[in-house]
């Protein structure tokens, strides 16, 4: 069903199946994209027979129809309720661009249009947690993430009453539009990069499409103060260090000019916080106070996202970055030009760069759809052989979703095609989250 609708599933990766499907659209000069995606789930193949406790708590939805290609990587924490939170957006995304009003919204205020459908997405991810924990406040008496959320939401959950269930997600979602135009919205750390080898023999190359959603980010710092600035909740922003202590990631001299404490960094490093990610990211944490019934301060590594009902309430949201790209120039200077949007279980172990480089120099051809889902395979397999490698067991979920961008030499016709897969490991690891508070 899920193939005959042009749309890859989401699914438990312990239960999947291949999806392939092929599409021709004829449309306005410009690219055509091909496309392929792969996930598994974290733990290391070579471990000593452990079963797979917990499923694959990321997603992937790809959407095909007049208007463009629409694809989604999402990467859910909360323990248990990761998976729910991740399986329900991507649900929610497909069935949102399934009206095509909705997806023929993008092309006339494509900032309003995917601001609504991560609205859709968080409501949906809110409700889903609702259903699945019975933590349901019938009397409507919380706030989820503003009263345009709590007009929508179904089973809104109880932060008041009793210890609200957290769980959520990021998303990114990329579409292409128009046949030239290369839409972003994201919430969380799961990347976007385009990337390509110029023609003018000046190598690989890569940019980063997304924006900064860690508690490493001084803008987002800044958003949430003046988030919290009403009431006073505001969010801790510190490292996440195995002592009991905060250690503060900006030096806050209460006014406006925040910058990333230097000394504390030190101190971090002293008590061996080290880094998340082959570019020297240190881990991070968004701390909120706990809840007023009690139990503890809920936290999480990423800023924004889709659900985490608490920490919404205390400048943590659902409200995507939009970024705007014509593919119009760099189609002309890069070949071949490669788009990879990923979970952090893909990016913690690529620079960009040669995560792009990967898939270049597989030896497959990305003019085809063969050798783009061979790439797309061959990256996932390198990336948990690295993580295997440097965590052992430890290794995170991973998807990646690559789109080859051509150049349309024919002037009109834009070809869509596409080619899912998951796989599945052994034993999965959350490192969004504190497990403590699942």
């Amino acid at each position: 069903e899920d193939a005959a609708a042009g749309r890859a599933p989401a699914r438990d990766a312990a239960r999947a199946r291949p999806y392939s499907r092929d599409a021709s659209r004829v449309g306005e000069p410009g690219v055509r994209a091909i496309y392929a995606a792969a996930s598994s789930a974290g733990g290391s193949a070579s471990s000593s027979g452990r079963a797979l406790t917990r499923p694959n708590q990321d997603a992937y939805f790809a959407v095909e129809s007049a208007d463009g290609l629409v694809v989604g990587v999402l990467d859910g924490h909360g323990g248990a309720h990761g998976q729910v939170a991740s399986q329900s957006a991507a649900a929610a995304a497909q069935q949102w661009f399934d009206d095509t009003h909705n997806a023929a919204a993008l092309r006339r205020d494509a900032q309003a249009a995917l601001a609504q459908l991560f609205l859709h997405c968080h409501v949906a991810v809110l409700d889903a947690m609702g259903k699945a924990t019975g933590v349901v406040d019938r009397d409507r008496r919380w706030s989820s993430g503003g009263s345009d959320v709590d007009a929508l939401v179904r089973t809104p959950l109880d932060a008041q009453t009793r210890l609200p269930a957290e769980g959520g997600t990021t998303a990114t979602v990329v579409a292409l539009v128009d046949g030239h135009l290369l839409l972003i919205a994201h919430v969380g750390d799961s990347d976007a990069v385009l990337g390509g080898e110029a023609l003018d023999g000046r190598g690989i190359s890569a940019e980063k499409l997304t924006a900064d959603h860690t508690p490493c980010s001084t803008q987002e710092y800044v958003r949430t103060r003046t988030a919290a600035s009403g009431d006073g909740a505001a969010l801790d922003f510190v490292y996440d260090c195995p002592s009991a202590d905060l250690l503060p990631v900006f030096e806050d001299d209460g006014r406006s000019d925040f910058k990333i404490s230097a000394a504390n960094a030190e101190k971090a490093d002293l008590r061996g916080v080290g880094y998340k990610s082959v570019r020297a990211e240190r881990p991070a944490l968004i701390v909120a106070p706990p809840p007023k019934k009690g139990g503890p301060a809920p936290r999480l590594a990423v800023t924004r996202s889709l659900g985490d009902p608490h920490l919404q309430t205390c400048g943590l949201t659902w409200k995507p970055e939009v970024t705007l790209l014509d593919l119009a120039e760099p189609v002309q200077t890069l070949d071949p030009l490669v788009l990879i949007v990923g979970s952090d279980g893909l990016w913690d172990l690529w620079q960009y760069d040669e995560a792009i480089e990967e898939v270049i120099v597989s030896g497959y051809d990305l003019r085809t759809q063969q050798g783009v889902t061979a790439a797309t395979e061959q990256l996932l397999a390198a990336t948990k052989a690295k993580g295997e490698e440097l965590l052992g067991d430890s290794t995170d979920d991973t998807t990646c979703v690559v789109l080859s961008i051509i150049k349309d030499g024919k002037g009109g016709a834009r070809m869509i095609a596409g080619s899912v897969r998951e796989t599945a490991t052994a034993p999965v690891r959350d490192d969004d989250d504190d497990d403590g508070w699942a």
